[in-house]
């Protein structure tokens, strides 16, 4: 049977935001409270969303202006939607403007673990060449060490509505609430674009949950042990340590979700990979339940990969191009060209990137990772890694080999 086709009330959605920006002033004048446009946006999306529309509906709602961005960032992750409704983003709407492109910074979400920006921006000019290359974030004078992830292509585009997305890979401290984002574009004519917005945090940083688990795991006899959760509003971080005396060296735990009470699953986050996982050490990064406070949480593993101790790399020379060494279970063809390492992976090979991105030199310091291309034909998906340039031999560990080794574990670790 097909599905009956969903009226989206644009009218009304818009109604809604009248109604309350009308309720709003009449309570500015026998009250003297003080709202923005932008505080009645919010309220209509916590409405909206309280109501848990459908994301037919809120594909709709997103094009209202004012709520594109933010109704996308809670389609991508259920802890935003958290943050919508129990108040915690900050609205800031502060506009600049510079060569005929104005920018308002609409809202921040922050806590200690990083830092999302909304903002959006309209020109007096064709912006379908506009390309952002940049955001830079300062704290007072300091420049926050670390880009932020954004889309800089607005091909297409009359109206730009987006995020831009920091990860703090350390606790960060707000010492000073003063900050200010400097926003890179270029356009075919009208050159370099640079907008600078001030804006200063008011809300509490909320206080990151730490719960101490120490929960050990045996997966086919290799042990890894939950050693802490942490939450905070924008995520929830698993801190695993792997046991020393595994025989197989862990690269991976697949598909991670956290179960929430009403069957509702948080799902593991993209994030900087851990730099210390050769130490047995990994740190998992899912949705976050920051603003739930279960009695315990049922945490599901897809699956964990691993392949031998001692067998987790490869070893090239940059100077001859030639493949020294590899694993016995590493089947595929390696090339090696200048600064190059392709791995030419069967498309009938069960598969996910190998993430060649960390190497060592002769030395021991670190060959510096540059970059990765993926290409495909009818036979191969051939994965090319990029490095310094280095014209010696090098160390290059493989991140990701799809050995699994358990599946589909299950564990649930009480809170209190």
């Amino acid at each position: 049977m097909s599905k009956l086709p969903i009226d989206v009330p644009k009218e009304k959605l818009q109604q809604v935001r009248m109604n309350m920006l009308r309720k709003v002033q009449r309570e500015k004048r026998t009250k003297k409270r003080i709202f923005s446009a932008a505080i009645v946006s919010l309220l209509c999306l916590s409405f909206l969303f309280s109501i848990h529309v459908s994301p037919t509906i809120a594909s709709q709602v997103a094009k209202i202006p004012g709520f594109e961005a933010l109704v996308s960032a809670v389609a991508r992750d259920k802890g935003i939607q958290d943050i919508v409704d129990n108040e915690y983003y900050e609205e800031i709407n502060v506009t600049k403007s510079k060569n005929g492109l104005s920018l308002t910074l609409q809202g921040v979400i922050a806590d200690h673990t990083g830092l999302v920006l909304f903002y959006e921006a309209d020109a007096s000019f064709d912006i379908s060449k506009l390309n952002l290359e940049e955001v830079q974030l300062f704290q007072g004078d300091e420049k926050i060490e670390g880009g932020g992830s954004f889309n800089g292509i607005t091909k297409n585009q009359t109206h730009i509505s987006s995020s831009v997305e920091y990860d703090f890979l350390e606790h960060f401290d707000y010492t000073s609430k003063d900050f200010k984002a400097v926003f890179h574009f270029t356009d075919k004519d009208k050159g370099n674009i640079e907008i600078t917005v001030p804006f200063t945090l008011q809300n509490e940083i909320a206080k990151e949950k730490i719960f101490t688990a120490n929960q050990t795991v045996n997966v086919g006899g290799q042990k890894f042990t939950i050693t802490q959760i942490r939450r905070s509003p924008l995520e929830m971080a698993l801190d695993i340590e792997v046991d020393e005396a595994n025989t197989m060296e862990i690269l991976s735990f697949d598909d991670i979700a956290v179960v929430m009470q009403d069957g509702e699953q948080r799902k593991s986050k993209s994030h900087p990979s851990s730099k210390n996982k050769r130490e047995g050490k990994f740190t998992l990064y899912l949705e976050s339940n920051y603003f739930h406070d279960p009695e315990s949480l049922k945490i599901i593993i897809g699956a964990v990969q691993a392949v031998p101790k001692g067998e987790d790399f490869i070893e090239v020379d940059f100077g001859t191009k030639e493949v020294l060494t590899k694993p016995d279970y590493f089947d595929w063809d390696i090339s090696v060209t200048q600064q190059d390492v392709s791995v030419a992976i069967n498309n009938q090979a069960e598969r996910r990137f190998l993430l060649l991105t960390d190497a060592v030199k002769e030395d021991g310091t670190e060959l510096e990772f540059k970059g990765a291309t993926v290409s495909q034909d009818e036979q191969y998906v051939i994965e090319t890694t990029q490095f310094e340039d280095y014209d010696g031999k090098a160390k290059i560990y493989i991140n990701y080999f799809f050995n699994p080794i358990g599946e589909n574990i299950e564990l649930n670790i009480p809170l209190q």
